[in-house]
């Protein structure tokens, strides 16, 4: 195998002139350059990645940090969602020569050290991209008091304090209900999309709950039931709601899975959608589009390029600077399940209407 000694005796430099050239580390004269790129071009030449990591101080590795596939946490995201992320995050990296790493944490036991806080140390990678429904907030404190590049992606609750990149999922739960709101309903369910601990559904519920409050609605303890990622939960839910003495006209559900099974329900009991009952939804799935279901969009796939995209800001800058939350936009996308699709279209055939009465 060539090494770095072969390239410095065929261009007659030194090791240190052969490494400058290499990794940019310090200046070489061009006609120097010139001719050991063209050595290492007709050699052939492989670095050692190690070894050229202890001389630039960097890995070309970025982790994503996940919880345990054995935890319910890859179940609840659903597997095209975490694979759009993983598309996101991998297109970027490659596109610059980054390898992504995947870690997680030991299942069932706390170690001294947070895996996390031992990478870091260890030098493993150059900066992580944390994915958790419950963060270590102590963990991520560590890492950036040492200065080390992180990003949350599917997360904004450390806004201003830690680089960060997600939908607003309290803003679009406040928004879809918004929508209900507007079209007349005020006997309004929340079916949350998985454990109300999880960040993501904490925000969502927190949004539903700030929209009715605000209409002066009272929360109902009946109105509210804890879902999954299965159509199942969906069908279950809307069992529950539906044979109630006093059941909601409208419901938000938390994922498009769900709202299916709401459907799947509503049919094989002859409740009508969205007359007797409208439906919005998260995600803006293919199953949205094939059930008619109003879903807004949290696209995971943009997630993941943006988180990775500040990922390499980071490691690029020189000086610190003040933390990125960047906020993917959403928007709710009206179709037939809420009831609202008619009324809109009706609405923008009024406006143009008016317009050429003016």
């Amino acid at each position: 195998m060539v090494t770095i000694k072969d390239i410095a005796r065929e261009a007659g430099v030194s090791i240190s002139t052969v490494s400058f050239a290499f990794n940019g580390t310090a200046p070489v004269a061009p006609e120097t350059k010139a001719r050991i790129m063209e050595v290492i071009k007709r050699l052939n030449y492989q670095p050692n990645s190690a070894a050229r990591g202890l001389v630039t101080r960097k890995t070309n590795s970025v982790c994503l940090f996940t919880p345990h596939p054995a935890t319910d946490f890859f179940s609840f995201s659903g597997n095209n969602d975490f694979n759009g992320l993983l598309q996101g995050i991998g297109e970027v990296l490659d596109h610059k020569d980054y390898n992504l790493l995947l870690a997680w944490d030991s299942l069932g036991h706390k170690t001294k050290t947070p895996k996390l806080v031992k990478l870091m140390r260890e030098r493993a990678m150059d900066g992580v991209l944390i994915c958790l429904p419950e963060h270590d907030f102590q963990t991520i404190e560590e890492l950036t008091e040492q200065n080390f590049p992180v990003v949350i992606v599917g997360s904004n609750s450390q806004a201003n304090r830690v680089n960060s990149v997600d939908v607003d999922n309290y803003e679009i739960s406040y928004k879809n209900t918004r929508h209900l709101l507007g079209l007349g309903h005020r006997r309004i369910a929340f079916i949350s999309p998985g454990p109300l601990n999880y960040l993501v559904c904490e925000d969502r519920y927190e949004g539903f709950k700030d929209a009715m409050e605000e209409a002066g609605l009272r929360l109902r303890d009946d109105y509210l039931y804890i879902g999954d990622e299965k159509e199942q939960s969906g069908y279950k839910a809307a069992e529950h709601f539906l044979t109630l003495k006093e059941p909601p006209t409208a419901l938000v559900a938390g994922r498009d899975a769900q709202a299916v099974g709401v459907i799947d329900y509503a049919r094989a009991h002859g409740t009508s959608v969205p007359g007797d009952l409208a439906i919005v939804s998260f995600e803006n799935s293919a199953a949205a589009v094939k059930y008619g279901i109003s879903s807004a969009t949290t696209n995971l796939y943009e997630i993941g390029k943006e988180g990775a995209r500040l990922m390499l800001k980071l490691l690029g800058r020189k000086k610190d600077r003040a933390p990125q939350n960047v906020v993917i936009p959403s928007e709710l996308v009206v179709r037939e399940s809420c009831g609202g699709r008619s009324s809109a279209l009706n609405a923008d055939v009024k406006a143009e209407a008016d317009a050429d009465q003016a």
